[in-house]
């Protein structure tokens, strides 16, 4: 990705490279959620659900998958899903 976005862009073309940080790449979801614990998150106002609705739906692979983190968690995911 980092050589990609170095060859594919006007900044990496005019020779000022571009550096990629993903601090979290290597933590699970569990950890990624007890991490935004400590810092304050305020995950009541984030969203993984690929749908655009009032409510995730709870079924698609980004819902299971923060659903999932959350209860590895073991902290109750504070919004609200169609179905869990």
């Amino acid at each position: 990705m980092q050589k990609v976005a170095n060859i594919g862009t006007k900044r990496g073309v005019e020779g000022k490279s571009i550096k990629i940080i993903a601090p979290l790449i290597n933590l699970s979801k569990a950890e990624i959620v007890k991490k935004g614990v400590e810092l304050g998150v305020p995950f009541e106002k984030t969203w993984s659900c690929y749908r655009e609705t009032e409510k995730a739906c709870g079924r698609c692979d980004s819902c299971r998958l923060r659903l999932k983190g959350f209860k590895e968690a073991g902290i109750k995911d504070p919004i609200e899903y169609e179905n869990k």
